[in-house]
């Protein structure tokens, strides 16, 4: 049996052409067989449907980045929720949505991030498809947004900060996404090895940098050998439970 992999979040639509070209035939080469490549402008839910349509390889989520939601007015944005209404059936998921303290300045710019998060969160349960979330500074407010909206279908990406929220996490049956920074930070490392393999999925959010390299969708396999060194069990076990957790998610 081939080993299988999967990119649960990227950006391919951020390649130039060449680059393109190469990371699907890396990626092929080395077994990935899916990549979802996340949307975070207006423009880019565009191109990445359109990467969708072409290459059967390539899923898009749809969605605003929720520092992206700050350059839309309410007209603006309203448009673009029925840009997603109609085009949500060629999507395999929401993302990525979510909130982003970081560059908050005030709190009505705090309020209003969490109002349009949960109108997709809204539009994720009406069309029964998974979000992708992005929750930096802002991991605790958005488990406690989840949990009263009663969520079910979740990757929280790049959630490996911490083990006590991250055992939230479990506990409602969401899943955490690891990507390239495992090969090289120890803390994350230390969260991962105790945690629920069926509970996460492996992401490169390519073409953001590691150590000055762009990660790319053929890095998942490195990610994939790293948790099963750490986790002390055959590499094919790690691929077996990939499988099932992104067609659990996503199919």
């Amino acid at each position: 049996m081939i080993d299988m992999y999967y990119d649960a979040h990227c950006h391919l639509n951020l390649l130039s052409e060449k680059e393109f070209k190469g990371t699907l035939a890396d990626a092929l080469e080395k077994n990935v067989k899916e990549m979802i490549s996340c949307s975070t402008s207006f423009e880019s839910n565009k191109q990445n449907l359109l990467l969708s349509k072409n290459f059967p390889q390539i899923k898009a989520a749809i969605g605003i980045y929720p520092l992206d939601t700050f350059e839309l007015n309410e007209q603006e944005l309203n448009r673009a929720f029925g840009y997603f209404e109609n085009n949500i059936k060629n999507a395999i998921a929401i993302g990525e949505v979510g909130l982003d303290n970081k560059y908050c300045k005030t709190d009505e710019d705090k309020e209003r991030q969490k109002n349009i998060f949960i109108r997709f969160i809204e539009l994720s349960k009406k069309y029964d498809k998974p979000l992708i979330i992005h929750s930096r500074y802002a991991q605790r407010t958005v488990l406690e947004i989840l949990t009263r909206e009663e969520v079910s279908k979740v990757l929280l990406h790049s959630f490996t900060d911490s083990k006590k929220l991250m055992e939230i996490a479990t506990t409602n049956g969401w899943f955490v996404g690891v990507g390239v920074n495992i090969l090289f930070n120890e803390d994350v490392q230390k969260n991962i090895t105790d945690f629920p393999l069926k509970n996460l999925l492996f992401e490169t959010d390519s073409p953001i940098r590691f150590n000055g390299e762009k990660a790319m969708p053929k890095d998942i396999v490195r990610i994939a050998q790293k948790v099963a060194n750490l986790k002390r069990i055959d590499l094919t076990e790690i691929e077996a439970q990939q499988e099932e957790n992104y067609r659990a998610l996503f199919c």
